[in-house]
């Protein structure tokens, strides 16, 4: 018994080793192996891609367009070259929210496949905003006026975007502060009010007739008003030339 036990320690100590460290058996290693022709197409790939191209549909001055992919996470293989990615066309136009876009993929120039990618679209825009609540018929001034960054429900939304574009502008409909002024909020104030005393033009023939006239209506720029002529005591109808000057036929 005592030979048997010896023998099993021999054989023991002959397999796994011994001496001043342990020795321990080495099995095979298993890994996957790192393939050195291909390269990834990544989230911020599409990312930058799709903002490139919003960007370039409907990019404006004061635009900041963000794009965050949803899906796909996983990188997409595809073999080393050139890469280049293109949106393809899409539904919804520059609508903001979540959004699906087609992204060719190319490698030197060859199509290799198409993905589909999901992801939601941000745009932040600085617009112009009153700074008090502003009447119908009232003409704004700089002083009415400030600007601040607001989220953008579209990148073809209608906000205002330059001061100058609201300055001497009439107001349509009451305008509370801090909140986005859109196109169809103003128009052009008139330049003639009813009662204002008005030079009347006629011309003709190569004459020219002037008289004094009282506006029956107020009126814009272009628009067609009643005036009386208070010479002869008649209404007739002229075309608004600018403040004070009104223009009708013979």
């Amino acid at each position: 018994m005592i030979i048997i036990l010896l023998l099993g320690l021999l054989l023991c100590g002959h397999m796994w080793g011994t001496g001043e460290g342990t020795v321990w058996a080495e099995g095979p290693v298993s890994s996957t192996p790192v393939r050195t022709d291909s390269q990834s197409v990544g989230v911020k790939d599409f990312e930058q891609v799709i903002v490139a191209e919003l960007t370039r549909r409907y990019g404006r001055p004061h635009h900041q367009v963000s794009f965050r992919v949803l899906v796909p996470k996983q990188l997409v293989e595809v073999p080393k070259g050139k890469l280049h990615l293109e949106v393809g066309e899409w539904s919804g136009g520059g609508r903001t929210g979540r959004r699906a876009f087609r992204v060719g993929v190319f490698v030197n120039q060859q199509f290799l496949k198409t993905v589909n990618v999901v992801g939601e679209v941000k745009a932040q825009v600085e617009v112009a905003t009153p700074i008090r609540w502003l009447k119908p018929k009232e003409v704004v001034t700089v002083e009415d006026l400030s600007t601040m960054m607001v989220d953008a429900p579209s990148l073809t939304h209608d906000f205002i975007l330059d001061l100058d574009e609201v300055i001497g502008k009439q107001v349509l409909r009451p305008l509370p502060p801090s909140q986005p002024i859109r196109k169809i909020m103003l128009d052009n104030p008139p330049v003639i009010h009813k009662g204002d005393r008005v030079l009347i033009e006629a011309r003709g023939g190569g004459l020219l007739v002037q008289t004094v006239g009282v506006a029956k209506a107020a009126g814009k720029a272009g628009e067609t008003i009643s005036v009386q002529n208070q010479a002869s005591g008649r209404d007739v109808l002229g075309v608004v030339m600018s403040s004070g000057l009104v223009e009708v036929k013979f």
